[in-house]
């Protein structure tokens, strides 16, 4: 197993806080979007493992070292658990492993051991089954007892784990995007020097504040490399068999970011970019009510003259209907400059329309949480068209009608539901929803991206009560019912179906 694993190491300095961990989510979102299956190794939260150390010498001077392994464990315990939690809430398929799950075996002292032996097939099958696995980074000894790496140890396990899973990319994630011919934050210039590559004795004379020389060492012994890098960074610095390379300079102005609506995936856009102000800037957000709205140090428009007239780099698209999006997102397309949408009915309507124009005027116009959410469903069409015709497809969207569905199974009423449904969401968002008009404009977007064209056929069952109680009397106990949309390809034509299935 090889070619589309990395393994992503986040150090106390970039999960500072409980508040980083989204943050954290985020990059290994992009990763596991982009169709890497991850190994994530989390330090424990900032400078906990220092509190911890703390809490131990005011007991005793020198603590007994197994009881001192299990103290300092649980800092990074917590991280990996709230790291997973929240890997959950983002619906990215997430594990949380136990070290001893996969046999990681540590030989050596017992604060500051050596890996030495891991379960290579069982991390692959787990691999195989979850695509992003949440690991700590310290193992067990032979006696079955667990040890630590020492100081900066889960830079060692993300190397050893690389190695040991032939990965393609090992990236140690720190507080700073690469190597510098000095500490930048004791820095008195903001001249210095990054490098783009260097080699391992450059790195233990460099960095050995910024990634654990062990690991360095590591690297030389199976003659690998690994990335420094911050999160959402674009570039690295790569530790390797290099000569000393310094990086080209880069740009360092923000994006600009106009964000178009402030509902739920707005505000939630928002956070995001706020928690990345290193490379965002908003520019401005527009909105519908002022006194709905209270955001620091983001402009709030309500005026679309206003709003067309800011000067951005990306326009993120987080409306709910066809206009004024279709208005918007044309009139920026035009001046060239980039738009991500998020929303259903631009893309189902206008969306070809849209990508011509996008071409036309040299920008990109990218709209896949429109239709998979967290899910990358036209990610993963997209690679698996380079391989194979595809002839069919079929996928359950989340929504209201999902976590009915969901609901309904344990015994909840559909009516009870469908009212605290249309009282969170509204009626009209609710009707769409189980009337099947927001899954079938998901599903022409993966047939026209599947099969070239929207389906000419649909056929739709839209879930109430009714049509609940008949597929009921069809299933024997203990099934789920779910809202499935399939497309398929007959010939020259597409057909297209949304129907309640187990």
């Amino acid at each position: 197993m090889a070619g589309d694993i990395i393994v992503l190491k986040f150090g106390g300095s970039v999960l500072r806080s409980q508040t980083d961990v989204p943050t954290a989510v985020h990059e290994i979102y992009r990763w596991y979007r982009a169709g890497w299956r991850v190994v994530a190794i989390a330090s424990a939260l900032g400078d906990s493992t220092a509190r911890l150390l703390d809490k131990a010498r005011e007991l005793a001077d020198e603590p007994q070292p197994h009881a001192m392994a299990e103290l300092l464990a649980s800092g990074e315990r917590q991280a990996a658990a709230l790291l997973g939690i929240a890997l959950d809430r983002a619906g990215v398929p997430a594990r949380v492993l136990d070290p001893r799950e996969i046999g990681l075996t540590v030989s050596g002292t017992v604060l500051d051991g050596d890996t030495s032996a891991v379960h290579v097939e069982q991390l692959q099958t787990l691999l195989e089954y979850t695509p992003v696995l949440v690991l700590t980074g310290f193992g067990y000894g032979a006696d079955g007892r667990l040890q630590t790496l020492g100081p900066g140890g889960s830079d060692h396990s993300a190397v050893y784990l690389a190695h040991a899973l032939r990965a393609n990319r090992c990236r140690l994630l720190k507080d700073v995007d690469g190597v510098y011919e000095s500490d930048p934050a004791a820095a008195t210039t903001t001249s210095l020097q990054r490098f783009s590559a260097l080699g391992y004795a450059d790195a233990l004379e460099l960095a050995t504040a910024l990634i654990q020389p062990k690991a360095v060492r590591l690297l030389d012994r199976y003659s690998a490399r690994a990335e420094v890098a911050a999160i959402a960074s674009p570039y690295e610095s790569v530790i390797g068999r290099f000569d000393r390379t310094p990086a080209r300079p880069s740009a360092t102005a923000p994006t600009r970011v106009l964000i178009l609506g402030m509902g739920e995936i707005g505000r939630g856009i928002h956070r995001r970019i706020e928690a990345m102000s290193e490379h965002f800037t908003i520019v401005g957000a527009l909105i519908r009510d002022r006194n709905k709205h209270d955001v620091a140090d983001t402009p709030l428009l309500d005026s679309l003259h206003e709003t067309m007239n800011q000067q951005a780099d990306v326009v993120i698209d987080a409306l709910p209907e066809l206009e004024p999006a279709n208005s918007l997102v044309s009139h920026f397309l035009e001046r060239g400059t980039s738009v991500v949408s998020a929303n259903v009915p631009l893309i189902a309507e206008a969306g070809r329309k849209l990508g011509t124009l996008a071409a036309r005027c040299n920008a990109y116009l990218r709209y896949s949480a429109a239709v998979g959410g967290s899910a990358p469903m036209l990610e993963t069409l997209r690679r698996e068209m380079l391989h194979h015709e595809i002839r069919a497809i079929a996928t359950v969207f989340s929504g209201a009608a999902s976590d009915i569905l969901d609901k309904c199974s344990k015994g909840f009423s559909f009516d009870d539901l469908l009212l605290n449904a249309t009282t969170e969401l509204g009626p009209a968002r609710v009707h769409e929803e189980l009337s099947g008009i927001t899954a079938i404009r998901k599903l022409r977007v993966l047939a026209r991206h599947a099969f070239g064209h929207d389906p000419d056929a649909l056929r739709v069952t839209a879930l109430d009560a009714e049509s609940l109680n008949r597929a009921r009397d069809a299933l024997t106990e203990n099934c789920t019912l779910r809202l499935v949309a399939r497309a398929w390809k007959i010939s020259h034509r597409v057909f297209g179906q949304l129907q309640l299935e187990a």
